[in-house]
């Protein structure tokens, strides 16, 4: 289940372009719930204009889910700038062209798997024609599910909420979840025992095991990108501060010795910085240090009053986070050197998909917090209806 971190280019959709008819493996994939499309964030960049035809019912459905997840606009023939003509009778044909039909990008049979498999994967081949990113369709979700005030138990789903499997059983508060080397594993902070101690959890053999339970707070864990060091905060000098482990808690390193509590460290793609939150000046800002020691520095997000929750996009480029105002919670994301901060949508918990487009995170609405998929560029967002529950603090797979 090792999800690739390949940045497309603009030159695979000409590659496309030029060899039709080709045939592609399909992943399997699962049966989806019902899902709100959320159209009151105006987006900065325009959508795909996309018609479909020679589809109906399920796949249908399926199709225009995963095309609008990726940045898509469903629209009549007449306001379409692309034409997806496909059918389903022994299996899923697909193809691309313009509005004028004289540029073909492909015309491709999907002959593995279900029909829901195949229209994924069509829906991949359109969004990595139009965008040159790879599909999240393949991707899987952890997130944490309320059961009670103070206490949550973790599930796993399809990129989309389907085929949700509880994993935990604690009855207690857990925190910081993330995914392992190679999606093989989870991290988190339970207060199963007692005292927040950090677990990792083998998805294979549902083996647990205590990777920090010091005396105090443990908890924020993130994995490097190499999958060999884990950073985390922990209180065990006095108050929070930032350390880093190999991956199963030995040869343990501070790197940062504040009294401003900091939390919810994340890496750098290149493994060589951390960013994280701290209240050293006193309200919560962003700062980096180097992953072996060293100096931080504060990152500047000129814009709002407060950062919390960053996460590293897999390109680099940026960093997501949370805001907080005096009514809600805010998702924003900064250049990752520092700069002028966009607010993209009303949310806690940031999380990039591997495609560095796609934002997951939690929004809550009265008593309820519901998971939502945002297509950055073109800020629209998804409510993902099928996870069922009060559900926060998501994460995709590595």
């Amino acid at each position: 289940m090792n999800i690739g971190k390949l940045i497309p280019t603009v030159f695979a959709a000409l590659v496309l372009a030029v060899t039709p008819f080709l045939s592609l493996d399909a992943q399997a994939q699962s049966s989806s719930g019902a899902y709100d499309i959320d159209r009151n964030i105006s987006g900065t960049t325009k959508p795909y204009p996309v018609n479909i035809s020679g589809l109906s019912g399920e796949a249908l459905k399926i199709l225009q889910f995963d095309l609008e997840v990726g940045g898509c606009d469903i629209v009549s023939k007449d306001n379409a700038d692309y034409l997806v003509t496909a059918s389903n009778k022994e299996n899923i044909i697909g193809k691309l062209t313009d509005k004028t039909s004289s540029i073909r990008f492909f015309n491709r049979s999907y002959k593995n798997g279900t029909t829901r498999t195949q229209v994924h994967a069509l829906a991949a081949d359109i969004i990595k024609a139009l965008t040159g990113a790879d599909s999240i369709f393949g991707m899987k979700i952890a997130y944490c599910i309320n059961t009670a005030t103070d206490k949550n138990e973790i599930y796993i789903a399809d990129f989309d909420g389907s085929n949700p499997h509880k994993l935990t059983n604690d009855g207690s508060m857990i925190r910081g979840l993330t995914w392992g080397p190679d999606n093989e594993s989870l991290f988190f902070c339970s207060y199963r025992a007692g005292n927040p101690d950090i677990y990792r959890q083998d998805l294979r053999t549902g083996k647990r095991t205590r990777i920090a339970g010091y005396l105090g707070l443990n908890t924020s864990p993130a994995i490097s990108p190499d999958g060999k060091k884990i950073a985390m905060i922990l209180s065990k000098g006095g108050s929070p501060d930032l350390y880093v482990a190999n991956i199963d808690g030995t040869n343990l390193k501070q790197l940062t010795h504040t009294k401003g509590d900091e939390s919810s460290p994340c890496w750098s793609p290149d493994g060589t910085k951390i960013c994280f939150s701290s209240r050293q000046s006193g309200a919560s800002r962003l700062y980096v240090i180097p992953a072996a020691g060293g100096q931080m520095k504060q990152l500047k997000t000129s814009g709002v009053g407060s950062a919390t929750e960053p996460d590293w996009s897999p390109d680099g480029k940026s960093i997501a986070f949370t805001t907080t105002t005096r009514s809600s919670f805010q998702i924003c994301v900064v250049p990752s050197q520092g700069g002028v901060v966009e607010v993209l949508a009303e949310g806690a918990s940031p999380n990039w998909a591997s495609n560095s487009r796609t934002l997951i995170f939690s929004k809550k609405s009265g008593k309820k917090s519901s998971l939502v998929m945002l297509d950055v560029p073109t800020k629209k967002s998804k409510i993902i209806g099928s996870v069922t529950g009060s559900a926060t603090q998501p994460c995709w797979t590595r």
